[in-house]
């Protein structure tokens, strides 16, 4: 059996990538093989941390700031050398955990792809072309898709990325997560990739309220009859947040409350005049490039509207545990409390968290975000629709949707939560979908095809 790796900035975290991380893990653990976790991360058990691996590390930082944000600290020589002094550090720290572990797979996630870490993206490329190691570079989004997230500053920039973005040697099988992503690649690089959708346990226990979780809206300071709209993804540009305010504002109107107060919620509950209405924001809160003042943006949207926003980031995580300000909730905890889950997202690669929601048997509101429609909506799944047209930006540079859309996804909402039979059968049929075509069983066939293709028996 193999000793495989697994590389990428940060890794045990409730985002996308982290959570395809832990699925693959599982999949190569079944296999009998041994898994290893390498990132930039400090914060998890049983991960090798090379802290200039992280997006927070401060020269790592600096450089991506300058190469994709804004070159402000360097000229462009300057900034090429801080590049390769930065990549050289990188590089003998990987070579030499490596070497120590034994490894015999590489798995990088986004590091060849997405175009933050040009430093990391070098290095890793010498590596595997100079170690022969047979590699998957796991490619979730990359810098020449229309996500809005890498704005290359300068030729230098743009030529490392074209140049190294994801490599071609004749030992990496490169996987994306979507048709879109394939056909780019192919188009765009002449790269040859195989799609590789994320999936989901479909078969472990249901996320319910528990004796763990039994006090998590008290901690959030919910009360029991509030209505609960989960945000579950990283708080970031492309995520739409701003959307799901829209939505929760419409929600909150006079009209749209008496509809609620009328009858009994989908579960029982009588939702009145002293309750509230909550965005739940549990993803952590994205601070570096583009996305750095999104969470004020939306703060400031929010209170126009009247919206009850709330960033909570720092009590739910990956995993169930304690840190030094208290209890913390795992990210299936705040699924087994919420009513709806927004998922406005106007780019993502794939959408993890829209797969979770249907696992939760929750109703999602939605933006038809290009790979939903590619290769998502094909499957038939019911949602609360955004549309998939983005209007324009307001003064906070905030996307909008036309307010016909939102108050249609508004009443959609309402009818959500107090139509219990047609709830039901939404969530219901959403669910069998996904559990047929996502599921974990699918990816273990998968995985077991490219280390088969790698050499690993």
């Amino acid at each position: 059996m193999a000793r495989i790796a697994f590389f990428h900035n940060a890794l045990g975290k409730t985002d996308g990538v982290s959570l395809e991380v832990d699925k693959w893990r599982w999949c190569l653990e079944q296999l009998g093989h041994e898994v290893f976790y390498c990132a930039g991360n400090d914060d998890v058990a049983h991960l090798h941390c090379i802290p200039e691996l992280s997006f927070f590390h401060p020269e790592t930082n600096r450089i991506l700031k300058n190469a994709t944000v804004r070159l402000a600290d360097f000229t462009e020589t300057e900034l090429e050398a801080a590049i390769m002094r930065q990549k050289e550090v990188i590089k003998g720290k990987l070579l030499a955990w490596i070497k120590a572990q034994r490894i015999e797979v590489l798995i990088p996630n986004n590091l060849l792809s997405v175009g933050y870490h040009l430093p990391a993206l070098i290095a890793l490329s010498e590596v595997i072309e100079e170690t022969g190691l047979p590699t998957i570079a796991h490619n979730h989004d990359f810098y020449f898709e229309e996500s809005g997230e890498i704005h290359p500053t300068c030729p230098l920039a743009w030529n490392i990325l074209d140049r190294y973005s994801p490599p071609a040697f004749a030992n990496v099988q490169n996987v994306v997560i979507n048709r879109l992503s394939q056909q780019a690649l192919a188009t765009r690089k002449q790269i040859a990739a195989r799609v590789v959708p994320n999936v989901f346990d479909f078969n472990q226990a249901p996320w319910r309220a528990d004796a763990y979780n039994a006090d998590f809206r008290a901690a959030m300071a919910l009360g029991p009859n509030d209505i609960v709209l989960l945000q579950a993804t990283r708080v970031m540009l492309r995520k739409g947040i701003e959307l799901a305010i829209d939505v929760v504002g419409e929600v909150g109107r006079p009209e749209n409350r008496r509809k609620l107060e009328a009858q009994p919620l989908y579960d029982g509950r009588r939702f009145t005049a002293q309750d509230r209405i909550v965005l739940l924001c549990v993803g952590h809160i994205e601070e570096f490039g583009s996305t750095a003042d999104y969470s004020a943006h939306l703060q400031q949207r929010a209170r126009a509207q009247g919206v009850d926003l709330r960033f909570v980031g720092t009590r739910v995580k990956h995993s169930r545990g304690q840190d030094a300000q208290g209890k913390l909730y795992s990210l299936w905890d705040s699924y087994a409390h919420a009513d709806i889950v927004t998922y406005p997202s106007w780019w993502e690669g794939w959408g993890n968290q829209f797969v979770e929601a249907i696992f939760a048997k929750l109703p999602v509101v939605l933006f038809e975000y290009p790979v939903y429609k590619s290769d998502l909506a094909q499957d038939g799944f019911e949602v609360v629709s955004l549309g998939d047209k983005l209007t324009g930006k307001d003064a906070l540079g905030l996307e909008t949707v036309p307010r016909a859309v939102v108050q249609t996804a508004a009443a959609a909402t309402v009818a959500a939560l107090t139509d219990k039979a047609r709830r039901a059968q939404m969530v219901d049929t959403n669910f069998e979908i996904a559990r047929r075509k996502y599921s974990y069983q699918a990816l273990l066939q998968i995985v077991q095809e490219l280390l088969r293709k790698a050499g690993i028996a």
